[in-house]
């Protein structure tokens, strides 16, 4: 199979991971939450995502979530606890679920060298992010200012990638193909030239991205700075 016609198809597989909003709610379904409780943390990632936090007033996720404004507060106090009520859940249970789609699907792929594998993973991870542009820009903005969540959502990331990544890593490494570096390190190198394109898309400051363009470039700085 060439490398084009593996894209396309890791573009179709990349189709069935649910995505954010989904993963948030079934998240809330598996909690000790009340409906009501429930139902302001739904809208008020939906109204956070669309318009800001700033720019969302408790008033419009009361009438959002078809609760009183009263019981937003008996319930969360503030909207900063709305915040945090919303982030744990999507530290602890979404992002590591969503990457454990990810890694399920790189293990169903045919990737038998360096230039398939980093242009499937690349063009999943960017094409998931621009279906989830949204959201994300809610975990990022908060990320970006609080180092603390920013630490917490890196160890769920390494912890769960690096236990079932292993093997693709060795297998690369072994035909002489990946540069002989600790796992994280080639993670960390990955990952964050995938952040460097999706960031300034994410939280808008970039509204023409490109997404084939966006993969190529990555992809041939990736393997310039990562083949043996």
């Amino acid at each position: 199979m060439k490398p084009s016609d593996q894209l396309m198809k890791g573009s179709y597989l990349a189709m069935r991971t649910r995505n954010i909003t989904d993963l948030f709610s079934m998240s809330l379904a598996e909690s000790n939450l009340s409906a009501k409780q429930q139902a302001v943390l739904k809208a008020s990632l939906a109204l956070f995502a669309n318009r800001g936090f700033d720019r969302t007033s408790t008033k419009e996720i009361a009438e959002a979530a078809h609760v009183s404004e009263g019981t937003v507060y008996k319930q969360f106090k503030t909207k900063d606890g709305i915040l945090q009520a919303l982030l744990a859940p999507m530290i602890r249970q979404v992002m590591p679920h969503a990457l454990t789609e990810f890694v399920d699907e790189v293990g169903e792929q045919d990737l038998p060298d360096l230039h398939t594998f980093l242009t499937f993973i690349v063009h999943d991870r960017m094409q998931f992010a621009i279906a989830n542009q949204a959201q994300l820009r809610v975990l990022a903005a908060t990320v970006l200012r609080d180092a603390a969540l920013g630490r917490e959502l890196a160890e769920q990331f390494n912890n769960e990638l690096s236990e079932k990544a292993t093997r693709l890593y060795a297998a690369y490494q072994a035909k002489g193909e990946l540069v002989d570096w600790p796992f994280t390190r080639v993670l960390r190198a990955i990952f964050g030239a995938v952040l460097s394109y999706l960031l300034p898309m994410i939280i808008g400051e970039q509204a023409d991205f490109d997404l084939e363009t966006a993969v190529q470039e990555a992809v041939e700085f990736l393997e310039r700075g990562l083949h043996a």
